[in-house]
């Protein structure tokens, strides 16, 4: 067991010292507990008083690709088979300070206050059996309110730089942000448009359905129509207060004319003003309040109701993995400032938790034994 994490999440490092401090990044994200700052996972590996020193630097200093790292995590998710659902969530990280890349102050709904934070986007693959129900009927849609035994793990992130970044060039050197990032600030729909890509470019599979609650974003149509001019299936949740408009008004494009009536029990064809394309959209059930916090927008008209409510739950899984992420591997401990080293880290506490989700016999003891010298 302790040779298949040696082997291919990290065979493509070039140095061979490399490929040892990833490996015992990666045990020691899965063996320390509590907060796991670069001194304590150094500890938990490594009795060498250099050994923080070295992991420091390979997290953040090391010059290594960590997209192989993440196909790999998503190769081993689709192992048994293509995952039902690409699932798009975003992720607030809180950090004290202003230094670290990407940080900036907004309003957290989950906090209830605004926040000190960086700001993320990852993909997430659903693993587990959960398959959607065939029929709208009542017994179908409360099936479909339960993911089951279903969890999902992260395959990609991308990390959001606020407009304000882009025009300090202190900042940008001192973080080392890739002139990419730093001339060309985007959006978070952007981030989630180039995460499905990475995706759909990386999977052996055929594309699954790309499913988000992005309901707290207000530009998430603008996602909605690149991914119908890209011809991919969706379910995704916008705003409550979306300008939505039923396919026969008068004037359309260009024309919200008169709000649709959105349905529990069967999705309303609608448009955005604006654009050519004709949508389904719903109301979550469950939901009774006359204008409910989020609508679901989809393009997949041979789709029943039950299914797609099936497919809308699953924007639950994300949630739980965040929650993990957080709690045992380390996703709020980061202390680099880089932009490297933002995404070595959660790249390395993403493949911790992939393996703990994926592994079915997991050796704990063998795993606290290993250690390593610097």
């Amino acid at each position: 067991m302790v040779r298949r994490l040696r082997g291919r999440p990290f065979g493509h490092l070039p140095r061979t010292d490399q490929r040892r401090w990833a490996h015992a990044y990666l045990l020691a994200l899965l063996t320390t507990e509590g907060k796991k700052s670069v001194r304590r996972l150094a500890a938990a590996v490594s009795d060498s008083p250099t050994a923080s020193q070295s992991l420091h630097q390979f997290l953040n200093a090391s010059p290594w690709d960590w997209n192989p790292v993440r196909r790999e995590i998503a190769r081993r998710a689709e192992a048994s088979g293509p995952a039902r659902a690409w699932i798009l969530a975003p992720a607030v990280l809180p950090k004290r300070g202003g230094h670290s890349v990407g940080v900036h102050r907004r309003f957290c709904a989950r906090a209830g206050r605004t926040v000190s934070c960086q700001l993320a986007m990852g993909m997430f693959l659903p693993v587990g059996d959960a398959p959607a129900p065939p029929a709208a009927s009542t017994a179908s849609v409360a099936a479909a309110a339960d993911c089951g035994d279903s969890a999902a793990v992260s395959v990609d992130w991308r990390l959001f730089l606020p407009p304000q970044w882009a025009g300090d060039e202190e900042l940008l050197r001192r973080n080392r942000i890739p002139a990419a990032e730093a001339n060309n600030p985007r959006p978070m729909w952007v981030h989630a448009l180039d995460l499905v890509e990475a995706q759909a470019a990386r999977t052996c599979s055929a594309p699954a359905p790309v499913v988000a609650d992005l309901s707290e974003y207000s530009d998430s149509v603008r996602l909605i129509e690149a991914l119908a001019r890209q011809g991919r299936d969706f379910v995704i949740a916008v705003p409550s207060a979306t300008a939505l408009a039923t396919p026969a008004t008068p004037g359309m494009p260009g024309d919200s004319g008169a709000r649709p009536r959105l349905l529990q029990t069967a999705p309303t064809p609608v448009r955005i003003p604006g654009s050519h394309h004709t949508y389904r959209a719903f109301a979550e059930p469950g939901q009774n309040s006359a204008r409910p916090n989020r609508i679901w927008i989809t393009n997949m008209a041979h789709r029943r109701m039950g299914q797609l409510v099936g497919l809308a739950r699953l924007h639950q899984l994300p949630a739980a993995t965040l929650r993990a992420l957080e709690t045992d591997f380390g996703l709020h401990d980061f202390e680099g400032r880089s932009f490297p080293g933002w995404h070595h880290h959660m790249t390395l506490s993403s493949a911790a938790h992939a393996y703990r989700a994926l592994t079915a016999e997991q050796d704990e003891q063998t795993l606290s034994r290993v250690r390593f010298v610097s």
